[in-house]
């Protein structure tokens, strides 16, 4: 069910993929929250992590691989990480993820 919303959030423009594009959405405040993959590399997973604590965006470290983010958003490389910035329906997707793992120091909308 979940694949389903991030795949129309994707669709509709909502889902930004790679490591400096979504540093980028963080830095300008459009990312509204970043789901992290489970087998992300440690740094990648810190760097993200700071960054989002920093700017006061919400984050997940997800129990999804980077092969499953990436299949749910329709890529064909591994995906480390997506920011969601609010296009679509990423409301069901954030409370997809609220409600199956937590974050620390997150900023409600």
């Amino acid at each position: 069910m979940i694949d389903r919303f991030i795949g129309l959030c994707m669709a509709a423009g909502g889902v930004k993929v790679g490591f400096d594009l979504i540093l980028g959405e963080i830095r300008s405040g459009r990312a509204k929250f970043v789901i992290i993959a489970s087998d992300a590399s440690d740094r990648t997973k810190k760097q993200l992590t700071d960054k989002c604590k920093f700017y006061g965006i919400k984050y997940f470290h997800s129990e999804y691989s980077g092969v499953e983010i990436a299949d749910m958003i329709g890529k064909r490389a591994v995906c480390a990480a997506a920011a969601f910035t609010g296009k679509g329906p990423y409301k069901s997707v954030l409370e997809h993820f609220e409600g199956t793992t937590l974050t620390e120091d997150r900023k409600d909308d």
